[in-house]
């Protein structure tokens, strides 16, 4: 992995949501309180091979995530917050795999020639057998924004089907 990729996807997935709380925050808590949701994901949890940078910056969300529960917290702000960590989902990213590349130890990503990445093969590793959907990610985001969920803070809600229970 390159230096200048590595930083892209620093300021794109940890930067990114740095300035969405920094900024948010304070107006959340100005309107008497609410939710923010970070979106990390499965390799914010587990490593993943060729998927080092990624895992890297979903694990700096999860943590981040938490600590700013926390911080919101002591700080009687009325804000909560907590992360989502959705499995495979079925969605166009699939299709952005590089082929032909290699991940930060030098290892084949997707050969060069192979065919596109297929989401529900990849899934048949889960227990559930299937790649999720972009509704069960919004289902549980809608969750964590609604008064169902206000006595949670500094949670993660995985949506896997199963992948991190073993």
């Amino acid at each position: 992995m390159a230096y200048e990729d590595w930083r892209r996807q620093m300021s794109i997935n940890v930067d990114g949501v740095f300035f969405g709380v920094k900024h948010g925050i304070p107006l959340i808590a100005a309107s008497g309180g609410g939710s923010v949701i970070n979106i990390s994901s499965v390799a914010g949890l587990q490593g993943a091979p060729g998927l080092a940078g990624y895992c890297a910056t979903k694990g700096a969300v999860r943590l981040f995530t938490k600590a700013v529960a926390l911080e919101c917290a002591q700080a009687k702000m009325n804000v909560r917050v907590n992360s989502v960590h959705p499995g495979i989902i079925d969605t166009a990213i699939w299709q952005k795999i590089p082929q032909g590349g290699t991940s930060a130890l030098g290892t084949d990503i997707l050969p060069e020639g192979a065919n596109a990445v297929d989401a529900n093969a990849i899934a048949q590793m889960a227990p559930l057998a299937y790649a999720g959907l972009p509704s069960d990610i919004a289902a549980g985001i809608v969750f964590l924004a609604s008064d169902e969920s206000r006595y949670m803070t500094g949670s993660e809600l995985v949506i896997d089907g199963g992948i991190t229970a073993r």
